[in-house]
């Protein structure tokens, strides 16, 4: 069922902070970083890195590893080893469109067609939402319906409850390239004022990771509308 606009101006989106990556299959980028930072000045982007020491050998390559640029409160970082390009901001579609925006200036002014070598993207997401509704008494009421919770609790001799919704898809894993793991639980430090949503969206299919990205606050605000009803 959607949210109404009543419904969803209810709902307070706080502390959003989203990181969009993409993980590729090289054992070395085939290209090199300080090259790939003076393209991204040249297209806005402030420098994080230092220049390269001017002595370094023409065979020489520097391994990159954390932030090198950043956009008002976009940044991009990198790891070489392991094959990531990120960009991270508070706003989920500004990260995509980011991440989008570096992946062409790769291609067209470093001649390399990254695309064609992505393993999957993903989506990091975590923030705190408020709705003027009890965060501990909402989790807790989901545990009223579990009579596996009531059994744990005679072992337990004490009355116990849920303290974490985890959701992921039926039958699969995390290690697969194919994922959706969403965690909502009482903010540990305002336990009866806001929930704490933690997200993690992985696909080998760009389109549908960019289609989840465009709907996530939609999901996340009839998720918590569900809770809540």
């Amino acid at each position: 069922m959607m949210a109404t606009i009543e419904e969803q101006k209810k709902i307070d989106f706080q502390n959003v902070v989203v990181r969009f990556s993409v993980r590729f299959d090289y054992v070395l980028f085939p290209f090199e970083i300080v090259e790939l930072v003076d393209h991204l000045a040249k297209a806005g982007y402030a420098p994080m890195v230092p220049p390269p020491p001017k002595m370094l050998g023409q065979n020489v390559r520097l391994s990159a590893k954390g932030k090198i640029a950043q956009k008002g409160d976009i940044e991009i970082e990198v790891n070489d080893e392991r094959g990531v390009l990120a960009a991270t901001s508070s706003i989920p579609i500004s990260a995509t469109q980011s991440l989008n925006e570096i992946i062409g200036i790769i291609r067209d002014k470093l001649g390399v067609d990254l695309a064609e070598k992505a393993v999957f993207y993903e989506l990091m997401g975590n923030l705190d939402i408020k709705t003027g509704r009890n965060a501990s008494e909402m989790i807790e009421r989901i545990s009223e319906k579990n009579k596996c919770i009531e059994e744990l609790g005679k072992i337990l001799n004490q009355d116990i409850s849920n303290y974490t919704l985890r959701l992921v898809p039926k039958g699969q894993v995390p290690s697969q390239t194919e994922w959706l793991d969403i965690t909502i639980e009482p903010n540990i430090i305002k336990p009866s004022t806001a929930y704490r949503v933690l997200v993690i969206c992985r696909s080998k299919d760009k389109s549908k990771m960019e289609k989840f990205i465009q709907s996530w606050t939609e999901n996340l605000t009839n998720i918590i509308k569900a809770i809540e009803t």
